[in-house]
């Protein structure tokens, strides 16, 4: 027992000095690391939880001396904007916004990645330009298509006039019918190049020995795609959507500077409902609570399109 014992404090012995090295050994790393991981929890993590606890609190600054104010509401304010007419619909506003930018950023990516990534001639240039609209400013394209849209000024109206595609000129902003789909052009423009990128990046990856032994063995372009293409960069892909999504969901300068949610809240998503609620209205616990409820959807939705895209066992 004796010499067990002392052999198990000899062993701990020698397992606390071999990690005292290596924290020793390691401690630059951790330095080095110190600063960004500080600054995700500053920035990312705190607002988060910090969010959530504003979620259940009376804050509304309007009423700072309100004997209510900076206590605890439970779930009054998530009742509160679940019966709110203008939340409903920017949930159901949130939801169009997000599938359609989604489906047709992906499958316009997916198409010019598949043909920028074949051989052709000025393919640089071409690459060039389709990554334009990505390195244009949220402010500035929103300010742009604004122009365009415009019913005295814009290209967009004195083209179909003349084309006689329209008998006079039309608020394409101002319109409850035409507003949402305006918006979501100018998202799809921006948003395709960033998608595009990642798939073309996956697709150089795979090596051409691949499609030459699946097409000796008669394999159409077709197949070639959906059992070979799609499988290898299915991880990568899944990557590229949820960073879209997020960047989708969050798409709040390009509706707030066009339309501001309007006509009719025709445009409003959780988003600018919830920046309305905290930096309009001054009621941060609504906001909070909105905010949280945008945070769930975009978890459901990722957690969804990661199950779909795993892979079995």
């Amino acid at each position: 027992d004796r010499r067990q014992r002392q052999m198990c404090i000899r062993d701990r012995s020698k397992i606390c000095r071999k990690e005292g090295l290596e924290l020793r050994k390691n401690l630059p790393g951790y330095l080095l690391m110190a600063p960004a991981v500080i600054a995700i929890l500053a920035l990312s993590v705190y607002p988060l939880f910090r969010g959530i606890y504003l979620s259940f609190l009376n804050y509304n600054l309007v009423r700072p001396n309100d004997p209510a104010f900076n206590t605890f509401a439970g779930l009054q304010n998530y009742i509160d904007i679940f019966k709110d007419k203008v939340f409903i619909q920017s949930i159901g506003n949130t939801v169009k916004w997000t599938v359609i930018n989604l489906v047709v950023q992906l499958v316009a990516a997916m198409l010019l990645a598949l043909a920028l990534n074949q051989k052709l001639k000025g393919r640089s240039v071409y690459r060039t330009l389709i990554l334009v609209p990505w390195a244009v400013p949220h402010a500035i394209a929103a300010m742009t298509f604004t122009f365009l849209y415009n019913a005295n000024v814009g290209i967009i109206n004195i083209l179909a006039v003349k084309l006689g595609m329209i008998t006079e000129s039309v608020s394409w902003l101002g319109n409850v019918g035409s507003a949402f789909w305006c918006v979501v052009l100018v998202a799809i423009w921006k948003g395709i190049p960033f998608q595009m990128i990642f798939i073309l990046a996956a697709l150089q990856g795979i090596s051409g020995d691949v499609y030459e032994s699946a097409e000796i063995d008669g394999a159409s372009r077709w197949q070639c795609f959906w059992k070979i293409t799609l499988p290898i960069i299915k991880e990568p892909l899944a990557i590229s959507t949820i960073l879209n999504l997020i960047g989708i969901v969050s798409c709040f300068n390009t509706i707030w500077l066009m339309t501001k949610g309007g006509p009719l809240y025709s445009t409003e998503i959780i988003y600018t409902y919830a920046y309305r609620r905290a930096f309009i209205d001054h009621n941060f616990g609504t906001a909070a609570a909105a905010s949280v409820v945008l945070f769930v959807f975009m978890a459901v939705f990722s957690g969804v399109y990661l199950k779909m895209v795993s892979e079995k066992e």
